[in-house]
């Protein structure tokens, strides 16, 4: 069996899970994958994947998005978008499917006739709940939400997919209200980012009453919500520390609090590069993530259990059953700077619940480990192609 992974990002998280995806199932079939010429995750591609690089790196992501929505998107990148014209690269290897990671441009998928002379799967990471009239609504609202919309369009999957796989249940159950047939869907979670740990070793040990909050600096992730916490903690803990890493912008609201509270605060605000993630992680007694809303996966959830690290997080997305019921952390609502704050304080308080609560996670990673999600993805693989063979 020949697989073809096809990669449009080349930031943020998705680079490393096809690399940790093309990896894994190298063990049972022959992979290629298509990609930006530079990725974040150039160095942990492993060599017995044939490495193909087809596109021009687009600078699209969220973060990016906020800070000059209209720029990024139409100066930068439309001459970029025409390389990707090499989609039909695939023509030339000839695989038995063709599995878009990251969704692909619609319009190239088209042209090319990808959908209509392959077996093809598309992999949704994130899957919006809201769709128009709400969508049109935010779309003349604000010049960020312009691009957002844009953007979500362009790389939105469709129907003609063979196959669609989602991380969650909930992300199946807004695809089928949407009318794609539920047998066209699959569930594979979201493997846990093991490389951070593995390859990037670190002697740092772990500091007393460290947070960490890790990734991009949206709205969405609510590091508004965790630095007002902070004073709160500060009361009962006078020592708290919390480590922001990431790049994004953090309110002028929140700045002011980091100011007052200044030996409380770690700002590392900027891009994190691969070879200095696990000090973040191996130094945090915690790690938070207070977002606001979550439609699919979280890297930074994952990165986190592969450190076994306890976990303090939200009552949305998929984070109560995977943290909560998966006894690897507590749940908290939304935007809450006082439950926020007490949850930490719990946990900073009690070594003997954080340490069994990181037992746990380690032992979830293992659950979500990478050779587990290869195998979830050949039996959807072998599941297609026996249809094939049927309906031949």
């Amino acid at each position: 069996m020949r697989i073809v992974y096809v990669l449009a990002n080349d930031r943020g998280g998705l680079p490393h899970y096809a690399a940790q995806l093309s990896e894994s199932v190298s063990k049972y079939a022959e992979v290629t994958v298509l990609k930006p010429e530079k990725t974040t995750a150039d160095c942990i591609f492993p060599k017995n994947v044939e490495v193909i690089n087809a596109f021009k790196p687009l600078n699209i992501s969220f973060v990016n998005i906020y800070k000059h929505p209209m720029r990024v998107f139409i100066y930068s990148n439309l001459r970029k978008l025409i390389s990707y014209g090499n989609i039909d690269t695939v023509d030339r290897i000839n695989p038995n499917i063709v599995h878009f990671i990251s969704c692909p441009f619609q319009l190239l998928l088209f042209i090319h006739k990808i959908q209509k002379n392959y077996k093809t799967i598309g992999t949704l990471h994130d899957v919006p709940t809201r769709m128009l009239p709400w969508d049109f609504i935010e779309f003349i609202l604000t010049p960020i939400a312009v691009s957002q919309y844009i953007i979500k369009r362009i790389f939105e999957i469709d129907s003609n997919f063979t196959k669609i796989i989602v991380h969650t249940k909930a992300n199946k159950e807004t695809l089928v209200r949407r009318r794609i047939k539920p047998q066209k869907i699959a569930i594979i979670p979201h493997g846990v980012y093991n490389f951070f740990k593995d390859k990037y070793s670190t002697n740092k040990e772990e500091e007393k009453n460290t947070i960490l909050f890790f990734g991009n600096i949206v709205p969405v992730k609510a590091i508004d919500a965790l630095i007002d916490a902070i004073p709160k903690i500060k009361s009962e803990i006078p020592d708290i520390k919390l480590t922001i890493a990431g790049d994004g912008k953090i309110p002028e609201q929140s700045w002011k609090i980091i100011k007052r509270h200044k030996p409380n605060f770690e700002i590392h605000n900027y891009f994190i590069p691969n070879e200095k993630v696990g000090e973040f992680f191996s130094r945090a007694s915690l790690v938070v993530i207070p977002n606001r809303s979550q439609e699919g996966h979280s890297g930074s959830l994952t990165v986190a259990y592969s450190f076994g690290k306890t976990v303090v997080t939200t009552n949305v997305g998929e984070f109560p059953i995977l943290v909560r019921d998966a006894g690897c952390g507590l749940i908290v609502p939304p935007d809450n700077p006082e439950v926020l704050a007490e949850a930490i304080i719990k946990l900073l308080k009690d070594d003997k619940l954080r340490k069994e609560m990181s037992k746990n996670a380690l032992k979830k990673a293992e659950e979500l480990s990478w050779d587990n999600i290869a195998k979830m993805h050949m039996n959807v693989y072998e599941e297609i192609l026996n249809e094939r063979t049927k309906g031949n």
